[in-house]
């Protein structure tokens, strides 16, 4: 019976992950979330289907993790399959400022200061925070695989080829858990456990005005390099192909930063 936590789990590509695992009885799947009552949909997946377990976690408290991690030990025996790294900080106040815009004034520097600072707590440190505890539960699993979250445009070669300025914490941030991944990989290897850094491609999370005209906008980008891009692909799409890519790693893989499809083609 395979088991599965995933972080950041309360909507988007995370509660997607939820929605599709649960659909196979023969997994436990525990949906780690900041605030358990954030979430109505997950909350009827869980009253829904037994295999699904909500375990309320912040991904930045060290302390909230380890008894996050208990509490699947305890359900679980003592192991756990599959770790999903997802919780993340996307967008910030400085998402649309480019590195010349940093230095116009002291208010936008100081605000591009606390936006970088937040990414690396968020979407760095975080992995350590949620690695840590999980690692003896990994080790003990059949699988022992740890996805974690990353994106394209922390890929330099992408940057460039899409033109893409913007969205300095973000990106940077993500390519700092890029090489903390492969970090992990170096000391992890010898016990089996593959952790790689994986792409889930273009995803629309929201339909909010202001969320759809950015999907929009980034899609124009894209389309200018791949006239035939399709567009976002849907959380659950995203998942099946993350999925997919999943059953097909092995330790020979691990450190590895990748996309959806398992290689580095990020649409």
């Amino acid at each position: 019976m395979p088991s599965y936590a995933i972080t950041g789990a309360s909507r988007g590509i995370g509660l997607g992950f939820i929605q599709v695992l649960s659909k196979d009885p023969s997994n436990t799947v525990f949906a780690l979330v900041r605030n358990p009552t954030s979430s109505p949909t997950l909350t009827e997946l869980a009253q829904a289907n037994k295999n699904v377990h909500i375990i309320q976690a912040d991904v930045t408290s060290p302390t909230q993790m380890a008894e996050a991690a208990a509490q699947v030990s305890k359900v679980t025996g003592g192991k756990l399959d599959v770790l999903v790294e997802n919780a993340a900080t996307l967008f910030t106040e400085a998402a649309g400022l480019g590195p010349l815009d940093l230095t116009k004034d002291t208010e936008t520097l100081q605000q591009f200061e606390k936006a970088f600072q937040t990414s690396l707590t968020d979407n760095v440190l975080s992995i350590i925070y949620t690695t840590a505890p999980f690692i003896d539960l990994i080790k003990k699993g059949d699988q022992k695989k740890i996805l974690v979250l990353s994106t394209g445009i922390a890929d330099v070669d992408a940057i460039l080829l899409y033109e893409m300025a913007t969205n300095i914490p973000y990106a940077a941030s993500k390519a700092a858990m890029n090489v903390v991944v492969a970090k992990y990989a170096i000391q992890l290897k010898e016990d089996g456990v593959t952790i790689v850094s994986i792409s889930p491609g273009l995803v629309q999370t929201s339909h909010e005005e202001s969320m759809v005209k950015m999907y929009e906008a980034v899609t124009e980008i894209f389309r200018r390099v791949h006239p035939d891009f399709a567009g976002p692909l849907t959380p659950e799409q995203s998942v099946n192909y993350m999925l997919n890519t999943l059953g097909k790693l092995t330790v020979k893989d691990t450190g590895r930063f990748m996309s959806h499809y398992g290689n580095r083609e990020w649409l």
